[in-house]
């Protein structure tokens, strides 16, 4: 009997441990992320898409589901190694090359390793794929552009393509360098098609352009150099300065695109065309319990598709009695992904409570342009207010706690002690003496009860005259940035323009305002400010094509990003030049 118990508890605990293991397993799953390289592609045409498994596994996938629509090419799988703050990670990639079985909308699977589930994705297949315009070349190249027509700042998708029938050894594009434009390179892919009915392969490079100005912008001829392989070799074998290859020097045409100024309806906001802004708020603790002079720390993303970091506008935030504000260094990021880029600016705000109560932190308005609808829209985070309470004792609290303090004293304090004294020896007489609190006990407590609530009323008056002081020169200095971002904008619209004498007026505006002297009235002194030869010479230019009568004219996108970088570089009155300071000197 006693070894059939034994023998039942070890399976119950058995049952249990494998009970755990298994609703364990959600728990303790990893993140497993799905990608393809593209999602829009012909018939004829291959793609690749990446598991990836942010944990070390030995596992394979489930391909049946996928096998359903695409056909399965190859697949290679490998685990990458990494070291992060001292401690590895670890994580596990499959990559599948595929091929479409029919035209129409496809979708990718979901896929599970491991308790984790990846989310699907859905493929366009079209029934023609990108073939070139000369068909009869073994090999051959184009550009596409995603618009013909956009605003100044508007991104633009530019796709160069190379194809090709036969085997290559080696292959170079010259960078893709566009005057009054700001060109990223976004990604360079290659995948299998069917060219004349031959079997060929595609090279495809893709930029993100950004125009500076508006007017006619040229995108000029791009030079593919390709170097033919002669021998047997893999036609993805790319080895560079093989000179005993062919080697073909291959032209894309040239493009002419129109650039439109800003739009009449955003004229007054700060220009932000985009096909799409989000706002997000991070706090570093809660807001409903804060207390007077303890800092809390307001992390507000911007986050905008088709526009790089740089060009996302600084946050305006409006100062608010009774809070002090200390704004960092805005950190900026750009992410490439298939839509071209999406720049994020984090703005991180120190406040500071300079007394209690509940105040109101206006809603955060981001106006931007819609380049889908064309429209003006505005991104809103909601308004948030601030709970602040006593971080020390009150002046009236400290009273009332040494008005008990007396009071226990005077009741823990003897009223009366009876003495029995014989005075005669002849009777006894029984006399009660009695025994009082001195006077100079009760002076004592009233003078330092009044001397603690002299100080303390002093402190909070000097209190209160510094909180005004900081609350006055915190609205001074956003009165000074907000009309240094108005001169800014200014110098950015006349930049667009080519208006050389407003630019002239818009520079010294800005200048004068950015360094606080007003005696700042030409442009040579401007230049020995920022000193940069190339700048020096742009302004130098600007003055003979207002004043001289030349045809000399300055060069809009050396201007635009040497003040740029200057401006980014150097913060704007010294704001960022020392740490947070305390909110009362000593």
């Amino acid at each position: 009997m006693k070894n059939a118990f034994f023998t039942l508890q070890k399976l119950l605990s058995h049952c249990i441990g494998f009970l755990l293991m298994v609703t364990g397993l959600n728990v303790y799953a990893g993140n497993l992320t799905a990608s393809v390289d593209r999602d829009t592609l012909a018939l004829t045409e291959t793609f690749t898409l990446t598991l990836r498994y942010d944990e070390q596994i030995n596992a394979t996938p489930d391909y049946e589901l996928l096998q359903k629509d695409f056909d399965i090419l190859n697949t290679r799988s490998g685990t990458q190694m990494s070291i992060i703050n001292g401690s590895m990670e670890a994580s596990t990639e499959w990559k599948i090359a595929l091929a479409p079985k029919r035209i129409g909308k496809l979708l990718i699977p979901s896929f599970s390793i491991d308790g984790a589930i990846s989310d699907a994705i859905e493929i366009t297949i079209e029934g023609k794929s990108k073939s070139p315009q000369n068909t009869d070349d073994n090999v051959s190249v184009e550009i596409e552009t995603s618009k013909d027509t956009s605003y100044v700042q508007e991104q633009i998708i530019v796709t160069l393509r190379l194809f090709t029938t036969i085997s290559l050894s080696g292959m170079e594009l010259s960078p893709l360098q566009v005057k009054d434009a700001l060109a990223v390179q976004l990604d360079e892919k290659q995948y299998q098609t069917k060219i004349n009915g031959r079997p060929g392969a595609v090279i495809e490079t893709r930029y993100a352009l950004f125009p500076q100005q508006s007017g006619e912008l040229i995108i000029p001829s791009m030079l593919y150099q390709v170097a033919i392989d002669t021998g047997h070799r893999d036609l993805w074998d790319r080895f560079y300065g093989n000179n005993q290859n062919n080697i073909l020097r291959l032209r894309t045409e040239e493009q002419r695109l129109t650039i439109l100024p800003a739009p009449a309806a955003a004229n007054g906001n700060n220009w932000m065309p985009a096909t799409n802004v989000s706002l997000s708020e991070h706090w570093s603790t809660s807001i409903d319990a804060l207390k007077i002079g303890e800092p809390v720390t307001r992390s507000i993303t911007i986050k905008a598709d088709g526009l790089t970091a740089g060009q996302i506008n600084p946050l305006q935030i409006l100062p608010v009695n009774g809070l002090t504000f200390y704004n960092d260094q805005a950190q900026n990021d750009d992410q490439k992904n298939s839509q071209g880029i999406t720049g994020s600016r984090i703005e991180t705000i120190a406040i500071v409570p300079t007394k209690a109560g509940d105040f109101t932190l206006p809603e955060v308005k981001v106006n931007w342009w819609d380049t889908n609808s064309n429209s003006l829209r505005t991104a809103t985070l909601p308004a948030v207010t601030l709970r602040v309470g006593l971080g020390d004792m009150s002046a009236q609290q400290l009273a009332e706690q040494n008005q008990q303090a007396t009071t226990e004293n005077e009741e823990t304090a003897p009223a009366t002690v009876d003495i029995d004294t014989d005075l005669t020896g002849l009777k006894e007489q029984s006399t009660r003496i009695v025994q009082q609190t001195p006077i100079w006990l009760y002076i004592t407590n009233l003078v330092s009860l009044l001397a603690a609530a002299y100080f303390a009323l002093e402190f909070f008056i000097v209190k209160r005259k510094l909180a005004g002081l900081h609350t006055a020169k915190e609205q001074e200095k956003n009165q000074r940035l907000q009309a240094e971002n108005a001169a800014w904008n200014q110098v950015k619209r006349e930049l667009a323009e080519n208006n050389w004498k407003e630019l002239r007026k818009a520079l010294i505006d800005w200048a004068q305002i950015y360094w606080k002297n007003p005696s700042l009235t030409n442009l040579q002194t401007i230049a020995t400010h920022i000193n940069s030869v190339e700048l020096t010479e742009e302004l130098r230019k600007l003055d003979e094509a207002i004043f001289g009568g030349n045809n000399i004219t300055p060069d809009s996108e050396i201007l635009l990003q040497t003040l740029a970088n200057f401006r980014r570089n150097k913060s704007y009155n010294n704001k960022n030049s020392s740490p947070l300071q305390p909110l009362y000197k000593s």
